[in-house]
């Protein structure tokens, strides 16, 4: 129940309930008044006033009652979240009953001879206080910001007061109104957060931590009085912090503790100790940033936030280590990363990260390669893009971080990532719907648009006509294309007056890499090209053949100097005719190296391209795997449409000009049950 103990033996003096909660309770003396609530519908609450050891009154409402406060005779008590009735301490009969429309009453507080009331403010109670039961009133409240734990800037008046074992005996922020500015400011300007094991001091009209303290045992207990702090820890020790979080007085009370309230009345001891010398707010905040505790991660967290707005380039390098910590929680490594990537200086710490590549056999973690390139796009340091180049293609670089890096080569305008760009595309482009790497799909594809690398066009169409693509794969494909086809706008030139400057040199340009103007396969155009010349010589070894062949099948592999070092031809009776034709054609030289083509002639190729007229097609709308990826500019032919059948005859053979050599393993999927594409004219 609720019991009622004398404070200097611990005796009984009386037990007021054993059904009801605790709300709040306020003292004077020998005199002490107790609200208590009842839980179920409907509701009901009681205020009950104690005087010596026995209860002198009792009142009943049926609405929930506020945390009360004892002023001499009177008792003010606030209810139903908006209500504040004055009691007559000595028989409980209401002398007032103010109604407030502008706040919520949810406590009662008497300090130092001053009444305050609210709950996510204080106003305090002045004669003047029923002339502003409506319209703006001036609420005083340390200035809200985002914290651990995030607890209220004072509990909810009308919940019953947390069992001893609740985190919310650990979990709280302090504070009290001062004495100056009428009720407007707080006590030594300061707000103090404990949080299990630390005790922040911060300040209470502006966001910034002034000093932390972290202790052995979980801090249960605060309470802030004129020039420092009381802080009692669940291990049973009382302290007295001053303003720099120092301890100036420190007493143990003889046993372990669950839960305290400290109500000094403004009590600071007489003699206190000399202040050790406190480590810099820097080395404060890295240590909790540091500190190997699981439930202290927010608090970790909440550290890395403020230590990363102190102005220093080697708080990059500090914040590099903490997001590649993989050790850490969740929540740590994702504030640390969160800060990194929004640094604006660092340049040295940002390039060293980005050289080092992890391995682990030798121990050696990966950086944080995606904060990092978000870094280095803050930093504009180009500088970094060759880096960011290695670290893409690096196996341990995550998906998520793979994003970030292509997003700032893009930025970057870096034009020698092109190759690394399009090798990833041609790589992972038939990733399923869903797939994680699919984010970095998608900016690899943007960035090829954005650097208007013409080289990559057979790349980018052939993802967009793979059916196995994902549609949005496609489209973004499309999309690059699109990027690709228009021409940059022209910068627009602002008029700016002439004025003389002194003569000075500008510093160079940093020298990249050309592109490598190479294809990166070989396309059906450049096929065509190079096998036209020599179709009226393999179509002469194919009629000239034993048993009037009809048809033959070819395999080639050509190297990427465009170089044919190998053929095989099905039936093997035309090997000696037709390879020493084969052998000296010369393909276009490739970036993608060794390549295997397969082809198959007939005789009736020359007659049908012959009498088959080119016409254009629409790239986008023609099934993919029958018609080969053009080139830059160039479409393939339409297929004509078929005359009607007449009676007893057969429909004409499909003559339309279709290339049928193309790269072994390329994206481009052959429908099923379609016959092999015939060599047409180019």
């Amino acid at each position: 129940g609720i019991v009622v103990r004398d404070l200097a033996t611990g005796a009984v003096r009386v037990v007021i309930d054993d059904e009801g909660e605790l709300i709040g309770a306020d003292g004077m003396g020998n005199t002490l008044v107790v609200a208590v609530s009842y839980p179920g519908q409907p509701a009901r609450s009681e205020v009950s006033l104690v005087e010596g050891s026995r209860v002198r009154w009792r009142q009943t409402l049926k609405l929930a009652v506020g945390v009360p406060a004892l002023l001499g005779d009177r008792v003010l008590v606030p209810w139903a979240g908006q209500r504040l009735s004055v009691l007559a301490a000595a028989n409980g009969l209401e002398l007032a009953r103010w109604n407030f429309t502008n706040m919520v009453v949810g406590h009662a507080v008497v300090d130092r001879g001053r009444v305050f009331i609210g709950e996510h403010g204080l106003v305090r109670v002045m004669e003047d206080i029923p002339d502003h039961r409506d319209g703006p009133i001036a609420l005083y409240a340390p200035l809200k910001r985002s914290l651990p734990g995030q607890p209220a800037i004072m509990r909810d008046g009308s919940k019953p007061v947390a069992t001893p074992d609740s985190a919310t005996n650990k979990v709280q922020v302090d504070w009290r109104v001062g004495l100056e500015n009428e009720g407007q400011s707080a006590e030594n300007d300061q707000l103090v957060l404990r949080f299990y094991r630390t005790v922040f001091g911060l300040g209470a009209g502006v966001d910034e931590v002034r000093w932390l303290r972290i202790f052995e045992h979980d801090v249960i207990g605060t309470s802030i009085e004129p020039g420092g702090t009381w802080v009692a820890t669940a291990a049973g020790n009382l302290r007295f912090l001053d303003l720099t979080g120092a301890t100036r007085f420190e007493r143990p009370l003889g046993k372990s503790l669950r839960s305290i309230n400290l109500r000094p009345s403004g009590f600071v001891p007489s003699t206190l100790s000399a202040a050790s010398p406190q480590p810099s707010i820097h080395d404060q905040l890295l240590t909790m940033a540091q500190l190997a505790d699981s439930r202290m991660a927010p608090a970790r967290a909440f550290a890395i936030d403020r230590l990363a707005t102190l102005p220093d380039a080697t708080i990059t390098a500090e914040l590099i280590a903490l997001c590649a910590d993989v050790a850490s929680p969740e929540p740590v490594s994702r504030s640390a990363c969160a800060r990194l990537a929004t640094r604006e200086i660092g340049e040295v710490e940002v390039l060293a990260a980005l050289r080092t590549r992890g391995s682990f056999l030798n121990g050696v973690a990966a950086p944080p390669v995606g904060a990092l390139a978000q870094a280095a796009m803050r930093m504009k340091l180009k500088q970094a893009a060759p880096l960011l180049v290695t670290q893409a293609d690096d196996p341990q670089t995550t998906p998520a971080d793979l994003v970030s890096v292509f997003q700032a080569l893009g930025a970057f305008e870096h034009r020698p990532a092109v190759n690394s760009l399009e090798r990833f595309v041609r790589m992972h482009h038939a990733e399923p719907a869903g797939s994680e790497l699919g984010p970095a799909l998608y900016a690899a594809l943007s960035v090829l648009g954005d650097l208007r690398a013409q080289t990559t066009r057979s790349t980018l169409e052939d993802v967009a006509m793979d059916p196995l693509s994902s549609e949005p794969v496609r489209v973004k494909a499309r999309e690059a294309l699109g990027v690709i086809d228009t021409p940059p706008s022209a910068p627009k030139v602002e008029a700016v007056p002439v004025k003389a400057k002194p003569m000075t040199v500008a510093a160079p340009e940093p020298v990249q890499a050309p592109v490598d103007p190479r294809p990166y396969s070989l396309d059906s155009a450049a096929i065509e090209v190079t096998i036209a010349p020599l179709r009226k010589t393999l179509q002469s070894c194919l009629s000239h053949g034993e048993g009037k062949l009809k048809q033959a099948r070819l395999s080639l592999v050509v190297t990427g100097e465009g170089k044919v070092e190998g053929v095989f031809i099905t039936p093997s009776s035309l090997q000696p005719c037709m390879e020493p034709a084969l052998r000296s054609a010369k393909f276009p030289a490739t970036r993608l190296g060794r390549q295997r083509l397969t082809q198959t002639i007939d005789l009736g190729q020359a007659e049908s391209a012959s009498q088959t007229a080119p016409a254009t097609e629409d790239v986008s709308s023609s099934k993919p795997g029958i018609q080969a990826v053009a080139g830059a500019g160039n479409k393939p032919a339409q297929k004509p449409s078929k005359p009607a059948d007449s009676a007893g005859s057969k429909p004409e053979a499909d003559t339309a000009a279709k290339p049928a050599l193309k790269p072994a393993g390329s994206p481009v999927a052959k429908p099923a049950g379609k016959p092999a594409a015939k060599v047409g004219a180019p």
